[in-house]
Parts: structure tokens; sequence; C-alpha cells
């Protein structure tokens, strides 16, 4: 019940370091030899494969200064391309680039999604004292807070992977639920706001917006 809001539109995207390197291979072998500077460029590309190439390499070899290149492609009259662009930010956001914390992020995420659910937060503690600027693992620890049903420690680290990311529309979206949760419906609006407007296709975001909105104004009256 508590994960639902995250499990539907999410899971598509809760990418492995393989499955991050497999979204550049999907542009075709050619792809992989592709330099940042290069994806950079077919972003722009008129030809549709072009663009797809180059937002799909920048999950393997993108920095995190690619934010709004990648963010501006969710407004894209595409489908594909806004679902690509979705993707590669996952990919490039889940990226530590450090070999020890890394392999140590990818444990984490295995053990949250068969339910291990202490054994997951507690890996996912030990990646962040490794890298705790790393917005990814106090987020992925935010989900694993909110399936323990610890709204409010949820709620605290979805807040410090935004302070880290301010472009992490999945922290606005958690700390949104957090606060529908806890009874604070006009914060949650204004957090299930926040994350529309950096990503529009969140399209479970809209009804949980909906509710949000009708519980603000009931207490209001």
């Amino acid at each position: 019940m508590a994960f639902q809001w995250r499990a539907a539109s999410r899971a598509v995207v809760v990418l492995s370091l393989f499955a991050a390197t497999q979204l550049a291979e999907a542009a075709g072998t050619w792809g992989k030899s592709m330099s940042r500077d290069e994806a950079l460029r077919n972003t722009t590309a008129s030809q549709f494969e072009q663009r797809r190439a180059g937002y799909l390499r920048l999950a393997e070899v993108g920095t995190m200064e690619d934010t709004p290149v990648l963010l501006s492609a969710l407004q894209d009259e595409e489908a594909l391309i806004r679902g690509v662009a979705e993707q590669a930010l996952w990919g490039l956001w889940m990226r530590a680039n450090d070999s020890t914390a890394d392999p140590m992020f990818q444990v984490a995420l295995d053990l949250m999604s068969t339910n291990q659910l202490p054994e997951a937060r507690d890996k996912f503690t030990d990646v962040i004292e490794l890298k705790p600027e790393f917005a990814e693992a106090w987020h992925r620890r935010g989900e694993v807070m909110v399936l323990m049903d610890s709204w409010e420690a949820a709620f605290r680290d979805f807040e410090h992977a935004l302070e880290l990311n301010p472009y992490h529309f999945g922290a606005l979206e958690g700390m949104g639920h957090c606060r529908l949760r806890q009874g604070d419906a006009a914060a949650a609006v204004g957090y299930f706001r926040r994350a529309l407007e950096l990503n529009p296709n969140l399209w479970d975001v809209y009804p949980a917006l909906e509710r949000a909105q009708e519980a603000a104004e009931r207490n209001r009256t």
C-alpha cells in the first residue's frame, strides 16, 4: 500500500549500473564510442535516431551538469524522446562514479527489490557514509523508509536528496507523498506541482495532486 505511488511508474527506471550501460548499447554499437561532447551535440540533431542516441549515451558518460539538457527533453514533442530522456536522467543520477560506492549501491538496490528492507536501509546508509554527496543514495533510502512506514525519516532523506540535486523530481514527488500521508495536504500540493514542473510526464503524480488539492480544500472549510 505505502509504496504503490512509486512502484507503478518508477519500476521501469530502477536502473542497475548494468541497465544504465544497456541504455547506451540500445542506441547501437557506434554509440558506445560516442564522447560526451558528441552526445550533447546529437541531442540537438534533426534526426530522431541521432537525438535518441545522444540522450541514451548521456546516461553512461554524462555528468550532473547535463541534467538541464535532459530535463528540457522531457518537454519534447516525441513521446519516445521524452521516455528516453527520463531513463537517461535516472541512469545519470544513479551513478556515484566511485569504484566502491557503485557496487555497494547496486547491492542496496537488489536488497530493496527483494524486500529486504532493513538490510537495504543499512546498505544505502553505508553508501551515504562513503559518498555523502551522492543524492540518489539519499533518495533511495527515503524510498526504503516509505516501505518501512517511517514517513518523517523518508521526508528528511528526500529533502536532503533535493538539496544535493535541485532537479530531482523523484525526491519532490516523495516529499509530496510524505506530507500527504502526514496530513499536510497544502504542502503536498506544492511538492507535487514542483515535481510536475520539472517532469510533466509523471502520470501517477497527477491523481496524487488532485487528491492533495481536494484534501487541502477540505482542510480549509
